[in-house]
C-alpha cells in the first residue's frame, strides 16, 4: 500500500475525529437529536448528525488527495445530493418516496454525467440499445439498493460505521492487488472519515451518524464498487465481489423485505426483526457483542472476496459455509416467520431434539411419507453421499496445472489509438510470452505519450508495481516528466507513441530488494513518436521494461531509456 493511500486514511481520520465533537455539540443545542420511540435502543439525548463530520472530512480529503475528472466530479455531486437528502431527513423526516427520488437523481448524475454504470452489460441476441437501457436500470437499482441496505444496518452503536470500514478496506486491498490505485485512494478517504467518527459512535455512543451519514456512505460504497472494484470494467459480473463483501447488509435487507411481505406489512415499514436486533434480543448478547459478531461476519465475507482472486476453491467453500450458518441463524431466530425452518427441520431428522421443528409435524412430510414411509432418512443420506462424491471427484480430478488468470489489467480512459490496440491484444491473448510484451508496450506507450496527459499526470502508473510506485513517480518527475507541465501549459504536449517493435523478451537475473522471490523479465522495445520528441529530441527510441510475474499477473518494476534507436546494419 503506497504512502499516498495511507495518508488519505490518516488525514481524514484526524479531521473527522476533530470535527465530530464540535458538530455534535452545535447540533445538540439546535435540537437535532435522535428521539426515543418503541423501536429505538438508545436512551438519553444524542445528536444524530455525525454524518455531517464524515462528509466534511471526506470533502477536505478529496480536495487534498484526489485528482478530479468527470467521474470523480459526478461522484462528488451525487454524494452531495444524497447527503442533503439525508440531512434534511434528519431534521424534518422526509417521506420514503422523497428519499428514493433523491437517490434516483444522484444515481442519474453518476450514470449520465460521470458515465459510471454497467457499461459492458450485454444480453445475447438482444439489441445493444435495449441492453444499455437495462444496464442503466440495474445500475440505478444497485445504487439505491446498497444505499438503503447500509442505512438499514445503522441500528446499533458502531455497527454501520464498523462494517463500512471493513468493506472499504477490503475494496482498497483488492483494488491495489489489481492495480487500481484510484479506487484505493477514494475508498481510504471515506474509510478514514468513518473511522474518526467511530471513536465517538462505538457503544456507548455519544453521537449517531443519522441518515445524512448512512445514506452517504451507502451511496459511496455502491458507486465505488461500480468503478470496477479492481477489475478492468464495470460489467455485471464484477458486481459479484462487492455483493460478497456487502453480504451482511444485503442479506439483512432481503430478509426484511421477505419478512414484511409474509406479514403483510409495507416493505419500508420499520421493525425489530433485523440481524442486529435478533442478536441483541433473541440471543441476548447485548450491543457490543452483537456488533462484534457482525464485524466478524463481514470480515469473513470480505475474506471470501479476497480469496477468490487467487484461491477460488477456498473462497467458494467459505462462502457456502457462511451462507448455511446464516440460513440456520435466520430459521432459529424466526427472522422470516416461526414456520420457516426448512434446514432445521431436515437436521432434526437425525438429531431428534424437542426444541427443534420435527418433520412429522409438517404437511409436506405427510405427503412424502406415503411414498417413502420410514425410508426418508436413508433417501436423504443417499442424496448427500451422491452429491459429496460428485464434488469430491471434481476436486480430485481438477486441472491443477498453470492457468492464465482472467485479465484484470486497466485500460486508460483517454488512451491513444495505439494504447487501445494494445489493450485489445492484452484482453485477447492467452500466451504468457506475448502478454509480457503487450503489458510492457502498453506501459511504455502510456508513459512516453504526452498528448493525453494533464498537469502532474504521469503515464504508466496503472501498470507499475504499487510498492515501488512512489519511487517511480519521483524519478519520472525528475527525468522525462521534468518539463512536461510547461509543455502542457503552452499547449505543446503533442508527443505520442504511434508504433512499437519488440526487440527482445528474456528472463532477467537482476532482482529488486524485497522482491527476490518473483520471476523477472526484460522486454526491450523500439518506440516511434509521431514526430521528433520535444523532450528526447529524437523520433525513435529504445527502452528496457523490467517486469515481475506475481500471481500470474505482470507488473512493471523498472524501466530504462537506452537512447535513440539505431537500426541494425544488415551487413
Amino acid at each position: 500500500m503506497s504512502i499516498h493511500t495511507i495518508l488519505s486514511f490518516v488525514v481524514t481520520f484526524i479531521i473527522a475525529a476533530f470535527l465530530v465533537p464540535l458538530v455534535g455539540k452545535v447540533t445538540k443545542n439546535m435540537g437535532i437529536i435522535a428521539h426515543e420511540n418503541k423501536r429505538t435502543i438508545h436512551h438519553g439525548i444524542i445528536p444524530r448528525t455525525g454524518g455531517y463530520a464524515i462528509y466534511i472530512a471526506f470533502l477536505i480529503g478529496a480536495m487534498i488527495f484526489l485528482k478530479t475528472d468527470v467521474q470523480i466530479n459526478s461522484v462528488l455531486i451525487g454524494g452531495f445530493i444524497i447527503f442533503m437528502v439525508g440531512f434534511y431527513d434528519d431534521i424534518h423526516d422526509l417521506p420514503p418516496k422523497a428519499k428514493v427520488a433523491g437517490q434516483v437523481l444522484a444515481a442519474l448524475v453518476v450514470i449520465l454525467y460521470g458515465g459510471i454504470s454497467l457499461k459492458d452489460f450485454m444480453i445475447p441476441n438482444v439489441p445493444t440499445n435495449i441492453s444499455t437501457v437495462l444496464a442503466i436500470i440495474i445500475t440505478i437499482g444497485w445504487i439505491i439498493g446498497i444505499t438503503n441496505a447500509v442505512n438499514l444496518i445503522d441500528g446499533l452503536d458502531g455497527l454501520c460505521a464498523g462494517i463500512s470500514i471493513i468493506v472499504l478496506v477490503t475494496i482498497t486491498v483488492t483494488s491495489i492487488t489489481s492495480g487500481r490505485s484510484d479506487i484505493a485512494s477514494l475508498s481510504m478517504l471515506l474509510a478514514g472519515s468513518i473511522a474518526g467518527f467511530l471513536l465517538y459512535n462505538f457503544h456507548p455512543a455519544k453521537i449517531f451518524m443519522g441518515d445524512c451519514g448512512a445514506l452517504f456512505i451507502g451511496f459511496m460504497i455502491s458507486v465505488i464498487s461500480l468503478l470496477g472494484f479492481g477489475y478492468k470494467g464495470s460489467t455485471f459480473f464484477t458486481l459479484g465481489a462487492p455483493i460478497v463483501v456487502l453480504a451482511v447488509p444485503i442479506m439483512d435487507t432481503l430478509i426484511a423485505i421477505i419478512r414484511r411481505k409474509v406479514h403483510h406489512k409495507r416493505f419500508d415499514e420499520a421493525d425489530r426483526g433485523h440481524l442486529h436486533h435478533k442478536l441483541m434480543f433473541s440471543l441476548e448478547l447485548g450491543q457490543t457483542k452483537s456488533v462484534l459478531i457482525l464485524y466478524a461476519a463481514t470480515a469473513l465475507f470480505s475474506l471470501c472476496s479476497y480469496l477468490n482472486l487467487n484461491h477460488p476453491d477456498y473462497a467458494r467453500i467459505l462462502f457456502i459455509t457462511l451462507l448455511i450458518i446464516f440460513e440456520i441463524f435466520v430459521e432459529y431466530t424466526n427472522m422470516i416467520s416461526r414456520k420457516y425452518k426448512p434446514i432445521l427441520t431436515i437436521i432434526n431428522i437425525f438429531l431428534h431434539r424437542d426444541d427443534l421443528p420435527k418433520i412429522k409435524e409438517s404437511e409436506p412430510y405427510r405427503k412424502i411419507v406415503r411414498n417413502f414411509k420410514g425410508k426418508l432418512k436413508y433417501v436423504l443420506l443417499v442424496i448427500v453421499v451422491v452429491i459429496a462424491s460428485y464434488y469430491g471427484y471434481q476436486y480430485t480430478h481438477r486441472d491443477t496445472g498453470p492457468k492464465i488468470k482472467p485479465i484484470t489489467y486497466v485500460e486508460v480512459t483517454d488512451g491513444t489509438e495505439l494504447m487501445k490496440t494494445i489493450y485489445k491484444d492484452i484482453e485477447s491473448t492467452r500466451d504468457r510470452t506475448a502478454l509480457r510484451e503487450y503489458v510492457a508496450a502498453y506501459f511504455a506507450a502510456d508513459f512516453y505519450s504526452l498528448k493525453n496527459k494533464d498537469k502532474d499526470e504521469i503515464g504508466g502508473t496503472n501498470y507499475f508495481y504499487q510498492d515501488k510506485l512512489s519511487d517511480f513517480q519521483d524519478y519520472a518527475k525528475k527525468d522525462y516528466y521534468a518539463s512536461v507541465n510547461k509543455l502542457i501549459a503552452n499547449g505543446e504536449n503533442t508527443d505520442n507513441i504511434v508504433s512499437y517493435e519488440v526487440l527482445s523478451n528474456t528472463v532477467s537475473e537482476t532482482k529488486l530488494a524485497g522482491l527476490e522471490d518473483y520471476n523477472y523479465y526484460d522486454v526491450i522495445l523500439h518506440l516511434q513518436f509521431n514526430h521528433k520528441s520535444q523532450i528526447l529530441n529524437t523520433k525513435d527510441i529504445s527502452v528496457t521494461i523490467r517486469l515481475i510475474d506475481k500471481n500470474h499477473k505482470y507488473y512493471v518494476v523498472s524501466y530504462s531509456y537506452n537512447g535513440p534507436y539505431v537500426k541494425p546494419n544488415d551487413d
